[in-house]
């Protein structure tokens, strides 16, 4: 248990360290360099975090039976048709659908190893954490992140829809984490956690949208969660363990990419239109993961 609390720690620290990096490399750098450097992180860790949901699920199935784990892939195959389809046909309720999923996925990942126990505010706090770090992000980038989200949906949002969510979000964060401290359900300093979202807003504020967004997805989303997915397939974090999910994540993670390179032969010379089709090719495979991983945290 000590060897495991240390290794998150320094795990904790690696984190830091890469952000304040991240920090200085958008400060000295123009958008373009930061949106390649933003790609290259998301095309390779960021989407190799999510392509080995088929082995949790095999996994699962092993863990359960056959026939459960036959169920599971099928829902999770119906997750990503009903997420293309929505996007085709109802693109306004797929993207707020999707950031929802995305906000409360990222909450649950942040929180989850924190919890001595899972009351029914653990969900209230995995949301307005989420909704709170995506809303730092889009309103410091609201001009961008509206025009995505016009390109997709056909509605320009203003500010204040930004602000005032945040607020909203931020106070039901700081409410919900105090009351699960008082009550001794989550191990946490609050006032770290403070400090991370001050530093996100920093970054958020100083960095392009994609590469403000690359710096949380990549170092406080894909590798603690791909630090989760070696421990449930492997029971360590041994370095042997880490070869064996790349070796098992390597032909997923080559179909995905193919298929994003292919997106970018067609639309690559049209940038704001890429980044809209971009996000949302990843939203259709995102909404199976958060599925998996929700399950599997139970």
């Amino acid at each position: 248990m000590k060897n495991k609390s240390r290794f998150f720690i320094d795990l904790r620290n690696y984190m830091l360290i890469l952000t304040f990096f991240s920090l200085w490399v958008s400060t000295y750098f123009k958008d373009e360099t930061e949106n390649i450097l933003a790609y290259i992180l998301i095309l390779s860790l960021g989407i190799l975090h999510g392509t080995n949901d088929i082995k949790l699920i095999e996994k699962e199935s092993r863990d359960k039976n056959k026939k459960t784990g036959k169920k599971i892939l099928y829902f999770y195959l119906l997750f990503i048709v009903s997420g293309i389809l929505l996007f085709y046909f109802i693109p306004s309720i797929a993207l707020l659908i999707f950031i929802l999923f995305s906000a409360y996925h990222f909450g649950e990942q942040h929180w989850i190893s924190r919890l001595t126990k899972k009351p029914i505010a653990t969900k209230l706090i995995y949301m307005a954490y989420g909704i709170t770090i995506l809303g730092i992000l889009f309103l410091n980038n609201d001009l961008e992140v509206s025009t995505v989200i016009g390109n997709i949906t056909g509605i320009y949002l203003f500010k204040d829809v930004y602000l005032y969510t945040t607020i909203f979000s931020f106070l039901v964060f700081v409410i919900t984490s105090i009351r699960l401290i008082v009550n001794k359900t989550i191990k946490v300093n609050i006032w770290e956690e403070l400090f991370y979202l001050l530093l996100f807003y920093i970054i958020f504020q100083t960095a392009s949208l994609l590469w403000a967004f690359a710096i949380y997805f990549i170092f406080w989303h894909s590798i603690p969660s791909l630090v989760d997915q070696v421990y449930f397939l492997y029971g360590n974090y041994k370095k042997e363990n880490f070869i064996k999910y790349l070796k098992s994540s390597f032909l997923y993670w080559v179909i995905s990419i193919v298929g994003l390179v292919i997106l970018f032969l067609i639309f690559g010379n049209q940038d704001r239109l890429f980044l809209s089709i971009f996000f949302t090719s990843i939203a259709a495979i995102t909404f199976p993961h958060v599925w998996i991983m929700a399950k599997l945290n139970k």
